[in-house]
């Protein structure tokens, strides 16, 4: 199985040199991305942070021209990669590409997002891509927008770019061998999803790649729709549990707010949840305003983040296995069998309702005296206990990224797809704050600022020097336009493309010699003429 590396040499450009740093954590107990419903525990999650950034060689030294942060939530029964944030630093035109060949940002972000989706897949569970396009000046790279040569896409160029980006995973179209894709994607349907609030499905079909929308002879790529209520376990959910809530996310705010009418009971009377349970306060998990998905969509679009002339488009890749169906309805069911002991057990309600009685003022309490002894220790026992308790703690911390197991029920960590420099969440986020605090407006600066967070993250690593070379193995064609017109900025045609109107020969009669230049003047015959009648 070929490696990120070998993957990026054979789609970018021949003859560039490019520099990969990629870092990430190791998978760790995170908060559910989905909703519980009502009595029940949320799933268990585990959430994994990638980090890769691109840099060219400029003078020399590397300067960053483009980084992807992708979060990767497993659970049990869903593997979801949400792309955070993406973001360039304009200084790709130090490659000095012959005008009219295409960015190889797009072919990047492709590969890498192909990459992840392939190392991640499990034979047996649903894999989503799921990301928002909002556009701002700038994300990753502070005063980057201050670059003149950084082109910043507008929210229409944003969502479309993005199309673009995924739709050639979902068909496979990505540079790759037969046998790898064979390994890769064995009997695997893929389907993209968009959802652009505010606007109908004529208006969002506009964003769709060409190439997706005159595909008539192959089954269709994407929906004008989302698959939210296709990936849950039971479709009796409440709406509040089938939408994702992941950082920075707009409907994330909009679900949080809605969250707040599951409260307006206990406000009113802040007993109800004793007297009538945690059923009554919460309403069944439903909101009283929003009643389905469509509903839901078509609020977003009042949003200030989706109004005012913005958009926001939230998509979605999902990939489906060959064996999924079975196991879904096999993991529903020891869903609903795991659920039905703990409602029928009499212990644990009738135990929590003795306590919570209040006892007479003035009762004796001849149980009191006798427990109390055996609950409390004794200073001597806790003596030699105090001083090893910090030590195990401390060994286990410094070898949980080595001792973390490759695979469990809830998340799968293969080695390949880690990155060249793994580090803890804590150690991550600090690097992470350290390159917000950088500055690449000018190419001075950008290319201290490359240097500065490089070393950053080889001296928490421990290590000299990180970073794996990439050189473009691919022969692309120059667009047509640019071929023509050699290499000019200006729309010209060939003299191919011009059709020129036949002279008559000497011989061939005019039937009309006006009209072919050959009379003096135009003039109308008697017959055309309207006089004006005389006043009597």
């Amino acid at each position: 199985m070929s490696s990120l590396q070998e993957c990026l040499n054979k789609v970018l450009p021949k003859g560039c040199q490019f520099t990969l740093h990629h870092l990430s954590t190791p998978p760790s107990p995170s908060s559910a991305i989905f909703a519980p419903p009502p009595g029940q525990k949320p799933d268990e999650t585990y959430c994994e942070s990638q980090f890769l950034s691109i840099s060219i060689h400029h003078n020399g030294h590397p300067l960053q021209v483009f980084a992807i942060e992708v979060l990767i939530y497993t659970t049990e029964y869903l593997t979801t990669l949400f792309v955070s944030k993406a973001d360039s630093t304009g200084y790709l035109h130090f490659l000095d590409l012959p005008k009219g060949t295409p960015s190889p940002l797009k072919t990047i972000s492709t590969s890498i997002l192909h990459y992840l989706i392939s190392e991640r897949k499990r034979s047996d569970r649903r894999l989503v891509l799921s990301l928002f396009a909002r556009a701002q000046n700038q994300y990753l790279f502070p005063a980057s927008v201050e670059n003149s040569h950084k082109h910043v896409l507008d929210d229409r160029g944003l969502i479309r770019w993005w199309c673009r980006v995924v739709d050639p995973v979902l068909g496979g179209d990505v540079a790759e061998s037969e046998e790898a894709k064979e390994d890769r994607w064995p009997q695997t349907s893929a389907m993209g999803y968009l959802r652009v609030p505010g606007y109908d499905a004529y208006e969002t079909k506009a964003f769709f790649p060409k190439c997706a929308i005159w595909r008539s002879t192959l089954p269709a790529r994407w929906r004008v729709a989302d698959p939210l209520q296709d990936l849950s376990l039971s479709p009796d959910l409440p709406e509040r549990c089938l939408i994702p809530r992941f950082p920075d996310d707009p409907k994330a705010r909009f679900v949080e707010t809605l969250d707040d009418e599951l409260l307006v009971e206990l406000r009113e009377d802040p007993q109800s949840q004793s007297r009538h349970g945690a059923s009554r306060m919460t309403n069944n998990g439903r909101w009283r305003s929003i009643r389905s998905l469509d509903q839901f969509w078509d609020a977003m679009s009042f949003r200030q983040e989706c109004s005012s002339g913005r958009l926001v488009g939230f998509l979605w890749a999902v990939f489906t296995p060959r064996d999924f169906l079975p196991l879904l309805q096999h993991s529903t069911q020891d869903l609903e069998a795991s659920e039905t002991p703990t409602a029928t057990l009499p212990a644990p309600p009738d135990s929590q309702h003795q306590e919570s009685v209040p006892l007479p003022i003035g009762s004796p309490l001849p149980s009191s005296p006798p427990h109390e002894p055996p609950v409390t220790p004794s200073p001597s026992s806790q003596t030699p206990q105090e001083p090893p308790t910090p030590t195990p703690v401390k060994i286990r911390e410094s070898k949980a990224i080595e001792d973390q197991p490759e695979k469990t029920k809830c998340y799968y960590w293969p080695t390949s797809s880690r990155g060249e420099v793994v580090l803890r969440q804590k150690d991550y986020d600090r690097v992470g704050r350290f390159l917000l605090r950088q500055d690449y407006a000018n190419k001075e600066v950008a290319v201290k600022s490359t240097r500065k967070w490089v070393n950053n993250v080889a001296e928490r690593a421990g290590i000299k020097n990180w970073g794996k070379i990439v050189v473009g193995e691919k022969e692309v064609a120059i667009a047509a336009q640019a071929t023509i017109n050699g290499g000019s900025g200006a729309n010209l045609l060939g003299a191919g493309l011009i059709r020129k109107k036949k002279r008559p020969a000497d011989g061939d009669v005019l039937e009309n010699p006006s009209v072919n230049g050959l009379a003096d003047a135009s003039t109308l015959s008697a017959g055309l003429v309207r006089k004006k009648s005389k006043a009597r």
